[in-house]
């Protein structure tokens, strides 16, 4: 009898449920990638090291925006299964991004993109980096990452399985 008379949640309800929600998904998107988004429209904090990095940067600030957007979803819908599906979505982007910004592993930074340094005319110089060993070591770990949120996945969904309905005996 007691779950027929249900009872009917308010907005108060509502609100405290889903209050402290809201407030880890703000605080964990804005430590995910929040305060980077801040750093990239301060004209003076990432100047010279914007130039190092071998993506626009309003590429980059749309980069930031979907991980950050990641995070805050992940942080709303966390004890459901979309929680693990978003965090391998969240690593596979991640891997896919990593490969084609890095060109593979190999990284190139020409000497002409910088005025303020004088080159003379008809002379290049190319510092190229060669990081493949690095960029493995990091997409294995985010295979580990996308293996372990399959697997809590599938322990969170094993938990919420219904057990067999067992009829009453008839005396």
């Amino acid at each position: 009898m007691a779950d027929i008379e249900e009872k009917e949640r308010t907005i108060k309800d509502w609100v405290m449920i889903l209050l402290p929600r809201i407030l880890r998904a703000a605080v964990w998107g804005f430590i995910m990638g929040g305060e980077m988004l801040i750093l990239l429209y301060i004209a003076e904090a990432g100047g010279p090291f914007l130039k190092f990095i071998p993506i626009e940067q309003k590429d980059l600030s749309y980069l930031l925006v979907v991980f950050v957007g990641f995070e805050v979803a992940i942080q709303l819908l966390q004890g459901t299964v979309f929680q693990y599906a978003l965090s391998i979505t969240r690593a596979l982007i991640s891997m896919i991004v990593l490969v084609f910004m890095t060109n593979g592993g190999v990284m190139s930074i020409s000497m002409q993109q910088f005025q303020e340094i004088p080159i003379p005319p008809g002379m290049n110089i190319i510092f190229a980096i060669d990081f493949k060993a690095i960029l493995g070591a990091w997409l294995l770990l985010s295979s580990l990452s996308i293996v372990k949120n399959l697997l809590q996945a599938i322990e969170f969904l094993s938990e919420k399985e219904e057990e067999p309905a067992i009829p009453p005996e008839i005396p």
